[in-house]
């Protein structure tokens, strides 16, 4: 099993859910062109995968770990992010409600308001909406904030 699979893992696990569970998942280290620079994962526009972004700080903070799953947040950021691109596929999801998801799934894995990635995700929604009100549609995408 690939390091990344275990990053996989690790979120899965959080979820109590399999990967056969989701859309098929590809790891990928860059973001579609014309995509915001803080995506993490994003939908594939033709081919309805998830795609996660290994190259991301939540990422390489799991990668990077002694206990593969010992981060926690970060886990549940990318726990957080599987579901996020899953309502885009599975229920057509407006970017609002994506990100609503999952923030609703931080806050039930115990990363409620106020912790770092509900804080980041809250941020991500707010660019995200307001660059969704200055350009026309484009890829849909879960960001990350600094």
């Amino acid at each position: 099993m690939s390091t990344a699979d275990v990053v996989l893992v690790c979120a899965l696990n959080l979820l109590w859910r399999s990967a056969s569970s989701f859309p098929p998942i590809e790891f990928t280290r860059a973001a579609p062109v014309g995509a915001s620079r803080w995506v993490e994962a994003y939908v594939g526009p033709t081919d309805r995968k998830i795609y996660i972004i290994t190259t991301t700080d939540s990422f390489k903070r799991l990668l990077q770990t002694r206990n593969r799953c010992g981060d926690i947040m970060a886990a549940r950021k990318v726990a957080s992010l599987l579901i996020h691109e899953e309502l885009h596929i599975r229920q057509g999801a407006s970017e609002k409600t994506a990100y609503q998801g999952q923030l609703m799934t931080l806050a039930a894995l115990g990363a409620s308001i106020g912790s770092p990635p509900y804080t980041e995700v809250v941020r991500a929604m707010n660019h995200t909406l307001k660059r969704q009100q200055q350009t026309p549609a484009g890829l849909m995408v879960a960001s990350r904030l600094p």
